[in-house]
């Protein structure tokens, strides 16, 4: 089957892509509004794009069907400041009751519990608990539709729970993070841990 994508729903565009494109990384966002209001979401269409700047994307379902920027849009829109935790699965209950449609002006944080610490360059706190923050400042903001926000942002500096790291800094354990990702369908989750190694191909192939 095929499905011209200009003949559908935006809903149904999402159905096919939400089950088609996965795993994807889940960007847990922590934003903080002008008033100091406090947001936090977890967000699927993330994911990096460059070193050079250090870039990050969003792609966020940014307004309410009752209208105006839900508060993540909001808050980025006027501060530019969000961080981006990663979710282990020691933290999925507490990011799942972060997923929740709640009013504006909600604050996500206080509702789930989550402790958070000051972040260094921007506003809006870290979560205390994910094994990796980002503290991100908008680069860029785009418009696409009045259903969808992407926000590229660059990485100001990166926090890795030491418990992750080698003893020279150097080396990363990223699958003890028991990080977890999203999968197809609503509520489908998917583990770091069932990994397998690869090696990459050397030119030309068969070569010494």
């Amino acid at each position: 089957m095929h499905w011209n994508m200009a003949d559908l729903r935006p809903a149904d565009r999402y159905r096919l892509i939400v089950n088609t494109v996965t795993p994807r990384p889940i960007a847990w966002t922590v934003t903080q509004g002008a008033n100091g209001g406090r947001n936090c979401a977890p967000h699927s269409f993330f994911n990096a794009l460059a070193d050079e700047p250090p870039l990050v994307v969003l792609g966020l379902m940014a307004h309410h069907e009752r209208g105006g920027d839900k508060d993540t849009a909001r808050h980025i829109r006027e501060t530019g400041e969000f961080v981006i935790a990663l979710v282990s699965e020691a933290d999925a209950p507490k990011m799942n009751v972060t997923a929740a449609d709640a009013p504006p002006g909600t604050d996500e944080l206080a509702v789930a519990g989550i402790e958070t610490r000051p972040a260094l360059h921007v506003k809006p706190p870290l979560i205390a608990s994910a094994p990796v923050n980002f503290e991100c400042r908008t680069w860029q903001l785009l418009d696409p539709s009045p259903r969808s926000t992407v926000v590229i942002g660059e990485i100001l500096a990166i926090h890795i729970d030491d418990a992750f790291m080698s003893a020279d800094g150097r080396r990363i354990d990223t699958q003890a993070m028991h990080l977890l990702g999203r999968q197809h369908g609503a509520g489908m989750y998917v583990r770091n841990t069932d990994s397998f190694e690869m090696k990459r191909l050397a030119w030309p192939l068969g070569g010494d």
